[in-house]
């Protein structure tokens, strides 16, 4: 979340939301101690995948070969970086990245529509007022067709269960609106998949297939005046409520996990 206080406007990722889902106190610290965030050995394998399907879509990768060198030469790079190590192995990471990106070539990439927008970055008003803050979504979808079909790539130690996402995911939800709202989205259905590759070797696909209505936008809406409206209300210089029952909550997964909970020497 960033607070413009000169134009009085509040922007908000869907990645904010969800941590405000997971722990209160993981989005405040998200806002003000940036630096600490850093991804997983798990993000940058998603995030080298990501690379290689955009060289896809984007017409630089016109045949298998060339999208598997794209995301090894982007890994390369990333393992370079400073991220948490899971519980991946990390010797057996080159084999997920071939596999992961084969089912995408051969399982998914066939149903995708081409032609459409690649990295989509979007800014729009929700249309939602709060202590005289107009809040905003912003965001980059993954790719929109020109159908207005919705995806997002998604790497995962196993398969989504759809039910869940399409009863509570908020990124559907997000990203939905903002189509609806540039003209990308035609209908009352928003329709959006998940193209998800699992991280193994051989590498199974899913692509799962959410749809939002004026009901998601409306509840969107509502969900954003309460946490915006917390925000700005309580503030960002004391602590909010936590979550430590989350999965999330460790040294492994969580990027403020150092100055929180881990600060307290609770051995777990």
């Amino acid at each position: 979340m960033k607070i413009d206080n000169v134009n009085k406007i509040v922007y908000v990722r869907q990645s904010w939301l969800n941590d405000m889902v997971i722990c209160p106190e993981r989005a405040r610290l998200g806002i003000i101690r940036p630096e600490f965030r850093t991804g997983s050995d798990a993000t940058i394998i998603g995030t080298a995948i990501h690379a290689g399907i955009e060289s896809v879509l984007d017409g630089r990768s016109s045949e298998f070969g060339q999208m598997v060198n794209v995301v090894g030469d982007n890994y390369d790079i990333l393992k370079q970086t400073n991220y948490k190590k899971t519980n991946i192995d990390e010797d057996m990471i080159p084999e997920y990245l071939e596999a992961m990106s084969l089912a995408f070539y051969d399982d998914i990439l066939p149903k995708v529509e081409l032609g459409g927008k690649v990295e989509h970055y979007f800014k729009v008003p929700l249309g939602v007022t709060i202590q005289d803050y107009a809040v905003w979504l912003e965001g980059t979808m993954d790719y929109i067709a020109p159908s207005g079909l919705i995806w997002d790539w998604k790497t995962s130690s196993r398969a989504y269960y759809i039910k869940d996402k399409q009863k509570s995911a908020i990124q559907p939800t997000v990203y939905g609106y903002a189509a609806k709202y540039e003209g990308l989205a035609n209908g009352d259905i928003t329709d959006f998949n998940y193209g998800i590759m699992v991280r193994s070797n051989p590498s199974k696909s899913q692509i799962g297939h959410i749809t939002r209505t004026e009901g998601h936008y409306n509840w969107l809406k509502y969900f954003v005046r309460g946490a915006v409206g917390s925000c700005l209300k309580v503030g960002t210089d004391s602590e909010w409520f936590m979550n430590d029952s989350s999965t999330l909550c460790s040294s492994s997964w969580c990027s403020y996990w150092s100055i929180c909970k881990g600060a307290f020497n609770t051995n777990d």
